[in-house]
């Protein structure tokens, strides 16, 4: 594996096998990551990360402190993540992304473009964000306020934003903003209780 010359590394910090490092990286002390890990150009990882295999983070992206990322995750361009995060496997990110401190994205979640996701967020497997509206025209990413639970395989669409501590349940389809915290299900997802 080459390091170009304009990437520092922290001490502790172990690569896996068949590794490809950017130029103007900047990787802290005790990263781990595992094989064939792409990490592009002006990236930073912060101390503590630790990557499984086949990941790829974008250009000028940025992960927090002790956040971990599990295999096969692709995080595009300008994505920031924040200090202790728990990134699942198979989760994708479009750019553009800030996913705020001690946050979980389970497996399969998809992140869209311009999507805000504030801190202790729980997304669950196979949610869904988009940033398009039914023409194909770019609406915004989503905004998931701090504290959030949203349940498997639900769909957030675009430029929705959701009240802190809001919970969504299992499948349900959010297609408006949500102003006040509660539980909301359903297809279109609907309030059915407060917290």
């Amino acid at each position: 594996m080459q390091i170009p010359a304009s990437t520092t590394i922290g001490e502790g910090t172990t690569f896996g096998e068949h590794c490809v490092i950017g130029e103007n990286v900047h990787i802290g002390a005790r990263v781990k990551l595992g094989n064939m890990c792409v990490i592009e150009d002006n990236t930073t990882l912060g101390d503590g990360v630790s990557m499984d295999h086949f990941c790829i983070i974008g250009e000028e992206c940025s992960i927090g402190d002790e956040t971990k990322i599990r295999s096969h995750v692709e995080l595009r361009k300008r994505t920031v993540v924040g200090k202790g995060c728990y990134i699942d496997s198979g989760v994708k990110s479009s750019g553009l992304n800030r996913i705020g401190d001690r946050v979980t994205l389970r497996y399969d979640a998809i992140i869209a473009r311009g999507c805000d996701i504030d801190d202790d967020a729980y997304i669950c497997p196979q949610v869904m964000t988009n940033n398009l509206d039914h023409t194909g025209k770019e609406a915004g990413g989503a905004k998931v306020g701090a504290g959030c639970f949203i349940g498997t395989n639900s769909t957030i669409g675009a430029g929705i934003s959701l009240a802190p501590k809001t919970v969504i349940g299992s499948k349900a389809m959010v297609t408006k903003t949500i102003e006040k915290a509660g539980v909301y299900i359903g297809v279109p997802a609907v309030r059915t209780r407060d917290l």
